[in-house]
């Protein structure tokens, strides 16, 4: 979805990607040269999360934070959602803008870490936080190193308005969108063929 509504995002990655692979496909040990991709990792986790409520707590004691007491028993909810989108911390945080994590070419590393809210606090932090963090990695610079992403077309050939809409509830993903994932040439249509990923 953030590739058909950022399509400048997705130019930039691929423009990253062309120049550090050369004409073949991603690997892990290409990350730490492929700073705008990290950055895309960082920000499709924070601009719409898959668990914007996160996973709800119990407290096993009574325990006081900021002046407040929470007594044994209360539920606690910790809102990801309002802290990767509060407005202090990230300018425009509901467009999707990987830019905000880059500062002269490198991660930088005074911008808030989504991974603070996205995987759960304290103890309890998802324990495939780093699985998944490598995922999208994955996914991200294998999917925009050979296919361009656009809105999908009416019957007249139009492209279609897409609006960033997300189920509700606490598990959240983008609302259906129509869309088109094409090879972005030749070669990156022979990249596929040839990476011996695709399935007959």
């Amino acid at each position: 979805m953030a590739m058909c509504l950022y399509p400048e995002a997705q130019k930039k990655a691929q423009a990253e990607l062309d120049n550090v692979l050369g004409g073949r496909l991603p690997e892990f040990n290409d990350r730490p040269n492929l700073p705008y991709i990290n950055a895309m990792v960082k920000e499709s986790m924070r601009w719409q999360l898959v668990l914007p409520l996160g996973v709800v707590h119990m407290c096993t004691n009574g325990d006081e934070y900021d002046g407040y007491y929470i007594p044994k028993g209360t539920i606690v909810i910790g809102n990801a959602w309002t802290i990767l989108h509060d407005s202090e911390v990230f300018e425009n945080p509901y467009t999707y803008n990987p830019d905000r994590y880059l500062k002269d070419g490198k991660i930088d590393p005074t911008v808030r870490d989504p991974s603070v809210a996205s995987f759960g606090f304290g103890r309890r932090i998802c324990p495939g936080r780093f699985f998944s963090d490598n995922s999208l990695f994955s996914i991200i610079a294998h999917v925009l190193a050979v296919y361009d992403i656009r809105p999908g077309l009416d019957n007249n050939g139009k492209e279609i308005e897409i609006k960033p809409e997300m189920t509700g509830g606490s598990l959240s993903y983008p609302e259906r969108f129509a869309c088109r994932i094409t090879p972005r040439s030749k070669e990156a249509e022979d990249l596929i063929n040839n990476s011996g990923l695709l399935m007959d």
